[in-house]
């Protein structure tokens, strides 16, 4: 089995620590051991309206199979893609154990070892003119995903095909479609200039540059995370604009302690020119200072996942929902574009 490879689903729902404190959802689990699962054949193309998770922004990609629907959060963020166990018992699939051991998980909280995934092939999923067929997921009890969702799709699956989401025109694209000149709306909106971003791969999940006014870091960038996460490291080299905000967040493992703050001094770092080079070599890039001025709000957070990839922060949704986004983990060197 090969290890060090992570799987990760960040979707949070934030409660106040002061007085007591309902049970609230954090989505955060890493695979730190173990292979992942398969993510299938894809034929066709679909272009469908852009749908969200109830109360957060993450796109929700709506398939029909032939034991009923089902319903994934798009994660760029996931080695592997996981559902609930209340999705085999309405579809009437049968798990398959993982040998003792094959396995590890760690996330917020300290009781991972209780958790007991077990293999689920999925049936033929179909979206329009999209089929996926061979799609093989991870069975958790996922009670962190937002209402009405099944479980994530991840990238075995999505470095199949180039994925367009469009958030003016409300779209959503997958396969050779979102290539297509419509596929991201008319580009004559007064739109910002396109910003092409290189990823790379880390332990099977796509890392992007961010830029400091303290020099350039490296994060997750997870299309399955509802906001900013940030490494306490990393924060205290931003700009505070308010004090922080304690929560607390029910996560896989157990109650995690985090801090809500809004900071400027953070934006996606352009290119680096020339070839590719080691994070311990990167230098600053010219950068529009005015990217560096845009408030964001970041969950400051203790968590295993930044020292597993070796990453400062995780990018979710609070700096791409605004952006149209054509992601193309399907290519040998794969990129982020963005509006």
């Amino acid at each position: 089995m090969a290890r060090g490879t992570v799987f990760c689903v960040w979707w949070a729902v934030l409660a106040w620590t002061s007085g007591p404190v309902s049970a609230q959802a954090l989505g955060a689990l890493i695979q730190v051991q173990g292979q992942p699962l398969a993510g299938g054949r894809v034929s066709g193309s679909a272009v469908v309206p852009l749908e969200r998770a109830r109360g957060g922004d993450t796109p929700v990609l709506t398939f029909a199979t032939d034991r009923g629907p089902v319903r994934l959060l798009l994660d760029t963020g996931a080695t592997s893609s996981m559902v609930r166990p209340e999705l085999a018992a309405r579809l009437g699939l049968r798990p398959l154990p993982l040998a003792p051991g094959s396995l590890r998980l760690a996330g917020g909280g300290a009781d991972c070892q209780s958790l007991r995934p077990q293999r689920l092939p999925l049936p033929p999923l179909r979206m329009g003119g999209l089929r996926l067929v061979g799609v093989e997921a991870l069975m958790l009890p996922v009670a962190a995903l937002p209402a009405g969702v099944d479980g994530v799709l991840g990238v075995p699956s999505l470095r199949l095909l180039p994925v367009a989401v469009d958030p003016l025109a409300q779209q959503l694209s997958l396969g050779p479609r979102a290539l297509a000149p419509r596929s991201l709306g008319p580009r004559s909106l007064g739109l910002q200039p396109r910003q092409t971003l290189p990823l790379r791969w880390f332990r099977g999940v796509p890392l992007v540059g961010l830029q400091t006014l303290a020099g350039r870091v490296e994060a997750l960038a997870d299309s399955g995370a509802e906001g900013l996460f940030l490494s306490p490291a990393l924060a205290a080299r931003l700009h505070p604009l308010n004090h922080p905000e304690p929560l607390e967040m029910v996560g896989f493992c157990g109650i995690q302690t985090v801090q809500r703050q809004s900071f400027v001094g953070l934006a996606f770092a352009p290119p680096l020119s020339g070839a590719q080079a080691p994070p311990e070599s990167w230098q600053p890039a010219a950068l529009e200072p005015a990217a560096l001025e845009q408030p964001r709000e970041g969950i400051i957070t203790q968590n295993p996942i930044f020292s597993q990839l070796g990453v400062a922060a995780i990018v979710g949704q609070e700096l791409l929902r605004q952006r149209r986004q054509l992601w193309r983990l399907d290519l040998k060197e794969p990129r982020l574009e963005l509006w």
